[in-house]
Order: C-alpha cells, then structure tokens, then sequence
C-alpha cells in the first residue's frame, strides 16, 4: 500500500512539475515576443534619430554611421539574452521537484525488497 502511495505521489509531483515548468517557459515566450515588438520600434526610432545626427551634425560617412548602428543592435541584443538566461525555476517547481525525488525514494525503498523476494523465490522454485 505504501508503494502504491509512493508512486501516486511520484505521478502528481511530476505532474505538477510539468505543468508549471509549462506556465514558466510559456510566460517566458510572451515576454519575449512583447520585449522583442518594443525593442523592434525603439530600435527604428533611435536608428532614425541617430542616423540623423551623426550625419548632419556630426558629419559622418554613412559606413562610420552603419557600423555604430550595428554595434548599438549587437549590445542591446546581448543584455536582452542574458537577461533570458538568467530567468531559472521558481520556488513551486523546486519543491515539486525535490517532492518528486523524496517520493521516487521512498517507492525504491519499498518496492525493492518485496521485487527480491519475488525473484529468491522464482529461483529456488526453480530448483
């Protein structure tokens, strides 16, 4: 019966583990595709207005103007990644995890010895 429980916890922690490890990355796609619209039309604007600037005010060549352009997108693009990066699992999905494991444990632990017994006496029916 304890086994039975055991793996019935097992089931639900694991369930439970999926499902907000769903919400997560699903909150992270949303995130991410309205962060990218927003960076898109701020992008546009300051290319606009930089362009603008460095050209007449500063009198750059357009190649100069381009290749400072790229370089502002590569920054920007590399604080956005990492800032995806660094979003990891939260509390809940942690401690279903460990639940899980803790679970898996004790279901090994009372499973084990009854699959021995079985197997001893296959064999010495064998006999």
């Amino acid at each position: 019966m304890r086994a039975l429980r055991a793996s019935r916890i097992v089931v639900d922690a694991e369930a439970l583990r999926l499902r907000l490890q769903a919400r997560r990355l699903a909150v992270r796609v949303i995130l991410a595709a309205v962060a990218l619209v927003f960076l898109a039309f701020a992008l546009v604007l300051a290319h606009v207005a930089a362009w603008f600037w460095l050209r007449v005010n500063c009198g750059w060549m357009v190649q100069s103007t381009a290749a400072l352009l790229a370089v502002g997108d590569l920054v920007v693009a590399g604080v956005v990644g990492a800032v995806a990066l660094r979003l990891g699992p939260g509390p809940a999905e942690i401690e279903a995890r460990l639940l899980r494991r803790q679970a898996w444990q004790a279901l090994v632990a009372t499973a084990a010895w009854p699959m021995i017994a079985v197997r001893v006496l296959r064999l010495l029916r064998q006999r």
